[in-house]
């Protein structure tokens, strides 16, 4: 029986891991991979202590500090359910091993929000991205379009107006939303041009991506462009175990503690329905639901 199993590999449950062994339990994270969305991140800015770092090297930094505990690491597995046992709690495994433990954290994070729209499937690899680091360079002086203009698009667009010859932003409503910084850069930027209250319909081409067709004002536009980056957002990874309960946008309900409504059960990080989806709030997190559980965990051997 382990004390607490974190089901996740980026920042919330590497945080988590850290600070559960230094509350003095023992752990075990289960993670298919590690790095999450930061590795995605062209260049963090905003973590206290770090002036600038490109995301995939921080969150080496991360995996590294974790590694300087005794942590039990189940890498390259995922977690495809989580159930409750009179004891705690049992996650199973994709291989179908199963792990019980008497307490748990679920930091699974969220995958990127797709468009739905025609087109994007098909292109998917082929012009159509959700990874404007892992896929800008190969699009060096071409045209591309990004969809959204939050916090995903307004840095996906920071990054690209360095490497293409145009960056089109497309987005369903005016204006930018994001951190002040970022969106200043792209305003600046002579190779932006924003297509505000733009309904993408369609992405169309050969065997790639040659373009795609936005509804404005009820008339259908057409853009030439060799790359399409859906940024619009997370979906958050919270249909993991059916003792959670979810709110409209499928984030799992947890109090201020970090607690779902299942005794033992924490949510911590972007599939949490508190918080900023932001770095040092998901470490934050990771943090609260450890120390939590710590307490938790040595409750219920107390009473064994």
């Amino acid at each position: 029986m382990k004390d607490l199993i974190v089901i996740g590999g980026a920042s919330a449950a590497q945080s988590a891991a850290i600070y559960a062994v230094r509350a003095g339990i023992d752990v075990t994270v289960v993670a298919d991979e590690y790095g999450g969305q930061i590795n995605n991140t062209d260049k963090v800015e905003n973590y206290l202590g770090i002036k600038s770092m490109e995301g995939p090297e921080l969150a080496d930094r991360f995996v590294e500090h974790m590694r300087d505990y005794d942590v039990e690491e189940k890498k390259g597995l995922r977690a495809k359910d989580v159930r409750e046992i009179d004891e705690g709690f049992e996650v199973e495994l994709e291989d179908g091993e199963v792990l019980k433990s008497y307490s748990v954290i679920i930091a699974t994070g969220g995958h990127r929000r797709k468009l739905n729209v025609e087109g994007e499937e098909e292109f998917t690899g082929k012009g159509v991205s959700y990874c404007a680091i892992c896929d800008g360079p190969l699009y060096q002086d071409e045209e591309v379009a990004i969809i959204g203009a939050g916090y995903a698009g307004t840095e996906a667009a920071a990054y690209l107006t360095d490497i293409v010859d145009k960056v089109h932003i497309i987005n369903r409503s005016e204006g930018f939303s994001g951190e002040e910084i970022t969106i200043k850069q792209v305003k600046d930027a002579e190779n932006v041009v924003h297509h505000e209250n733009a309904d993408t319909q369609e992405i169309y081409g050969d065997n790639m991506v040659e373009g795609l067709r936005y509804e404005r004002d009820g008339e259908l536009h057409e853009l030439e462009v060799a790359g399409v980056f859906v940024e619009i957002g997370t979906v958050p990874n919270s249909g993991i175990s059916d003792l959670v309960e979810v709110n409209d946008s499928n984030y799992i309900k947890v109090n201020p503690d970090m607690e779902t409504g299942t005794e033992g059960l924490y949510a911590a990080g972007d599939v949490a329905d508190i918080g900023a989806q932001q770095l040092v709030i998901s470490a934050g997190q990771g943090c609260q639901a450890a120390l939590n559980a710590a307490e938790y965990v040595k409750e219920k051997k107390s009473e064994a």
